[in-house]
């Protein structure tokens, strides 16, 4: 449901209702014929993924919470079939703002550079799963292992960089295709030795069943980027306004995601088909980890801050990997813009997912 406003007199959908209809039309009236000074931009948000997890209940909950709608900004917040739908999309138009994987947002900034980065939504979610059977507790330990991997976007190119970084043979193990949703299941009946896959779900899922398990995250040894948040070039040269109310929101979804979980799954829980809520709940720890960068940047710029040091090492990993056939300069890439003007609700929302961490779950900021 898209939340709209019902004029410029401030008077929201929200306080349209708490107030009555008889004591707020003449407020409504008021503003119908001015409805085109008293518009409010109105934009789509396309996620990279169908719901799935809790990993888009932030921006389900900005929206029917209506915490865009309080920055001045109507937001629609919708799905997609992967990142590269996601990318398209916003590059030809189609929506403002989207969310996708980083190896595809340089991939289509290779054939069309309207596309910006303009701030980071988590730390990269893959890793190599294994049951501790398998005794795969170094990246090493794939060699002669069966390793099953998407046959689709950037996490088994990156898991056999990652081996090749730590002194280890890619030609020594031995790839199996796999669809999403299958890995626990090839795992469990040893059809395969590992996964690269998103972890959370799968530890989880594994560790229900009575596994232990053992996970290798790529991101440790590749110290890459991982989820961008992204617009046009031209919003950011004819709407910047827009930009601004779109990132304020934006982090304020994330805040509320920390500062109140049970809230959000309220309003995520309908969304989901078949919504697991227990097992998403397990994942909280390390899902909460993902959304901030390292506390010493964190208290310094905020969530969202998109370090230059660390796009350049991740522009290398994927030329490594083979990902990408050539790069542009840095800078091209990304603004800070946005998220220095909301330092102050940027560093807000990063002290209270390291508040969360602190004191509710075994894992730190540093977990991925």
């Amino acid at each position: 449901m898209k939340r709209t406003r019902d004029c410029d007199t401030g008077l929201s959908r929200r306080a349209f209702l708490a107030t009555g209809t008889a004591g707020a039309m003449a407020s409504v009236v008021g503003c119908l014929g001015d409805s085109e000074s008293s518009s409010t931009p109105s934009v789509t948000y396309r996620h990279r993924y169908q719901r799935s997890g809790l990993d888009a209940a932030p921006n389900d909950a900005g929206v029917e919470l209506g915490l865009w709608e309080d920055e001045g900004i109507d937001v629609e917040f919708v799905t997609s079939n992967g990142s590269q739908q996601a990318v398209k999309s916003v590059a030809q138009g189609n929506d403002a703002f989207g969310n996708a994987e980083i190896s595809a947002v340089m991939r289509q900034m290779q054939e069309d550079s309207s596309i910006r980065i303009i701030g980071q939504v988590i730390d990269p979610m893959a890793g190599v799963v294994s049951t501790a059977e398998a005794g795969i507790d170094s990246w090493t330990d794939m060699e002669g292992k069966t390793v099953a991997q998407y046959p689709f976007g950037a996490t088994g190119p990156l898991a056999m960089a990652a081996l090749r970084k730590a002194g280890g043979d890619p030609d020594a193990v031995e790839i199996r295709n796999m669809q999403p949703g299958s890995e626990e299941a090839l795992l469990m009946e040893g059809e395969a030795d590992a996964a690269v896959t998103y972890f959370p779900q799968a530890v989880a899922r594994l560790e229900n069943n009575g596994y232990e398990t053992n996970v290798l995250i790529l991101s440790e040894i590749l110290e890459n980027l991982g989820v961008a948040l992204i617009t046009q070039q031209s919003m950011l040269d004819d709407q910047p306004e827009t930009v601004n109310s779109f990132v304020r929101g934006w982090l304020q979804a994330h805040k509320r995601f920390a500062t109140d979980l049970d809230g959000v799954i309220d309003v995520y829980r309908d969304k989901v088909p078949q919504f697991d809520e227990d097992l998403a709940r397990e994942t909280v720890g390390p899902i909460y980890a993902s959304r901030v960068p390292d506390p010493e940047l964190g208290r310094e710029k905020g969530k969202g801050w998109t370090p230059a040091d660390q796009l350049e090492t991740t522009l290398s990993v994927f030329q490594d990997a083979g990902l990408l056939e050539e790069t542009l300069p840095t800078e091209d890439y990304y603004t800070n813009e946005y998220i220095e003007q909301n330092q102050e609700l940027a560093i807000e929302t990063a002290e209270a997912y390291y508040e969360q961490l602190e004191n509710n779950y075994d894992v730190g900021p540093n977990y991925v």
